[in-house]
């Protein structure tokens, strides 16, 4: 049967009208409307870049004194691995760093008594590469992977006047990701004997960071007397290495 040209006219109207929906509509000869589900597109993300950071953009966002803490000078650089400019690891060693990255090395602290003593030791790697800063991570890693959980290390001569004095180490690590870099905290408490302080306990946080061609290697300690806990200092420590990572960014 023919249909009328004014039926087919509104029929086309029809299916236009109907194609303006979300769902796909298609017309049928006798100008019924069937609908077919329309299937999702998949959204699209571009992975995020790894980043390359310069000495400079480095150098310009580390952290000032007044940003570790209060009555925070820095200071000369004491800490022992440092001066053998080596990453610091457990029980006062440190790891040589495998290539020849550019080295940051700083050291802070404050003039208290022992009992509020702060110490805060940063050295930094600039790799010309994301992969020779994974070398050197991977370096680390297995270093604190390879720490005793539990170790007596004997007295130790730095020079000829100043003696690491005998200590007792327990360690534990711990692998995460903060403010978008890979992570790895090294935890630490050593005692030394009783007689030679009141405050004979060291809590020191190791921390270790990743992102692009950079890795921060850091040490935040303070001490205590023997039955606190190390909670707190841990926790200062944490925030002080996420307030230096965002810097970063």
């Amino acid at each position: 049967m023919k249909t009328r040209p004014g039926v087919r006219e509104h029929l086309r109207l029809a299916c236009a009208a109907v194609a303006l929906a979300t769902a796909i509509t298609a017309c049928s000869s006798d100008g019924s409307a069937q609908q077919r589900t329309a299937s999702p597109q998949p959204s699209k993300t571009s992975p995020t870049p790894t980043p390359t950071y310069s000495a400079r953009h480095v150098e310009a966002r580390l952290l000032s004194a007044e940003e570790i803490g209060d009555d925070i000078i820095q200071s000369a650089v004491r800490f022992v691995p440092l001066l053998e400019r080596k990453a610091p690891m457990c029980a006062l060693s440190g790891v040589t760093l495998p290539g020849n990255p550019k080295l940051i090395i700083r050291q802070f602290g404050n003039r208290a008594e022992p009992k509020d003593e702060i110490r805060y030791a940063q050295l930094i790697a600039l790799y010309p590469d994301a992969r020779q800063a994974r070398s050197g991570f991977e370096e680390i890693r297995k270093k604190v992977q390879a720490c005793p959980e539990k170790q007596h290390v004997p007295p130790r001569r730095i020079s000829a006047k100043s003696t690491l004095l005998a200590h007792d180490d327990t360690w534990s690590y711990t692998e995460d990701s903060i403010a978008g870099w890979e992570h790895i905290r090294g935890s630490e408490k050593q005692v030394t004997p009783r007689r030679s302080t009141k405050y004979n306990v060291f809590y020191r946080m190791h921390d270790y960071a990743l992102r692009g061609n950079v890795v921060i290697t850091s040490a935040y300690w303070e001490r205590t007397e023997p039955d606190e806990s190390g909670d707190p200092i841990a926790k200062r420590a944490t925030d002080l290495l996420i307030k230096q990572l965002r810097k970063l960014g």
